[in-house]
């Protein structure tokens, strides 16, 4: 149970945050401290190189006014004023032989060769160096000039002091960083909490909407802007969800309303055909009519999914590119004789040919579809002209009736499944033909428009990008 506990803390985003923010900073602080430690180093021995310098230039001066002599009274005078443990002097000739030196016994058997060397190679340039002091803990900073023809200066001093600075230092800094590193998860975590509190009131929403609360959204006010545009997001989410849910709700209603005239009817006649001794073609014209309510059920519940695969975006066959003038031409020709039934003129203006690229049966099913529905709601005497034009780039399709029309309330809403206007209903059909046209219209990026006036017509346009 506890090393569950410890994997699911470590699969904690909050906890993951926590632990990069005191990671960072304290490998930020020791970065710093490495820096800030390096800095103090660099800065302390140059300036103890320029005074180790300094004094050599003295010296030098020294030697050149008074001699030995006076090199060996300021020796004197020097290490009275100092610890010798601390400080020490030493006159050496070129082949390291000593000619004075204050108080050596704290300081050993300091190796000289390296300094001898590099003097030899350049007179002009001091040696400077830090050796290991043999009878001590401590390291010491040495100088190495020459300052006579046959004279070398070297003054060496103790970094004993320097080193316990240091040491202090060092402890210091692994206190502190006990410390930030403690601040630095506090307040990463702080940091992390406040970050995630708009996170998981959208998790709270989510974990709602599972249990049924639909209506819930998330506020986006007063949050981060990436926390703003996911709320904005899953907001918009929700919104399409609610309303494919009332649209399938709405969809299901109709589906039952609309399914149960032709099963009331087909129930209908199977009794009236069973009540009684009937004779045989009365039982062949129960099934005729049977199979007849059947198919309007079928072809109902296939145009049904036709759109939803349309509206889905699923398109199982290819598009290809075809004489879109030919198509409605024919389609025009199919229907003239129900137009010269009902005493309809209907007139296709097509150009020579204009080529389309697109699903040749869903094309089909639209403009048999609209220029049905012209047919169909244009009383006689009447007219419908079907166009075709290249503009803008583009493919327009019109089809123009002088029918019944639409009014303006219902127009907002004839593409909608099952939608029928009063005015229509005495027609036969069940709705579902302006939205397979509109479906099939919108998987081949197209788009239709509506004008219409009651009792004068109605035009509606197909528009296609090319």
């Amino acid at each position: 149970m506890f090393s569950k506990k410890i994997r699911g803390l470590g699969n904690s985003l909050l906890f993951r945050l926590t632990l990069m923010y005191a990671v960072t900073f304290t490998l930020l602080a020791v970065i710093s401290f490495f820096v800030f430690y390096y800095r103090i180093y660099s800065v302390t021995m140059e300036r103890m190189d320029v005074e180790l310098l300094e004094e050599t230039e003295v010296y030098s001066a020294l030697l050149t006014a008074q001699g030995l002599a006076g090199i060996k009274n300021r020796m004197a005078e020097d290490t009275e004023s100092e610890d010798p443990d601390e400080e020490f002097y030493q006159l050496i000739d070129i082949k390291g032989n000593t000619f004075f030196a204050t108080d050596m016994t704290a300081w050993g058997s300091l190796d000289i060769k390296k300094a001898i060397e590099s003097l030899q190679d350049d007179k002009n340039s001091p040696f400077f160096q830090t050796v290991s002091v043999p009878n001590g803990d401590y390291k010491a900073r040495t100088i190495s000039a020459v300052i006579g023809p046959d004279s070398i200066l070297r003054i060496g001093e103790t970094l004993e002091e320097f080193d316990e600075y240091l040491e202090i230092f060092r402890h210091l800094f692994i206190i502190l960083i006990v410390i930030m590193i403690i601040l630095s998860t506090l307040i990463g975590w702080y940091l992390a909490r406040q970050a995630l509190i708009d996170m998981e009131e959208v998790t709270q929403t989510a974990e709602e909407i599972s249990n049924g609360s639909y209506h819930r959204r998330v506020d986006v006010k007063g949050q981060l802007n990436e926390i703003e545009r996911l709320s904005t997001t899953f907001n918009k989410m929700l919104d399409r969800i609610q309303s494919l849910l009332n649209s399938m709700k709405e969809i299901n209603d109709n589906i039952a309303h609309d399914l149960r005239s032709p099963l009331a009817r087909i129930r209908g006649i199977a009794e009236m055909t069973l009540v009684g001794n009937k004779p045989v073609d009365d039982y062949k014209d129960m099934a005729v009519s049977t199979m007849e309510e059947c198919d309007s059920l079928i072809d109902m519940i296939n145009t049904m999914l036709d759109i939803t695969e349309a509206e889905a975006g699923v398109n199982g066959t290819a598009q290809e590119e075809f004489d879109l003038a030919v198509m409605i031409t024919d389609a025009c020709e199919l229907f003239r004789p129900v137009a010269d039934q009902k005493r309809i003129e209907l007139k296709c203006s097509m150009p020579e040919a204009i080529l389309f690229r697109g699903v040749r049966k869903k094309m089909q099913r639209v403009v048999t579809n609209l220029l049905e529905n012209a047919i169909k709601y244009t009383p006689a005497h009447g007219s419908v002209a079907v166009s075709v034009a290249a503009r803008d780039g583009g493919i327009q399709i019109a089809f123009q009736d002088t029918g019944i029309g639409i009014s303006e309330e219902d127009l907002p809403h004839i593409f909608e499944r099952f939608y029928r206007c009063d005015r229509s209903r005495t027609q036969g059909g069940v709705g579902l033909g302006l939205s397979l046209a509109k479906a099939f219209a919108g998987s081949m990026k197209g788009m239709i428009q509506v004008n219409s006036i009651i009792n004068q017509g109605s035009t509606f346009t197909l528009k296609f990008a090319q």
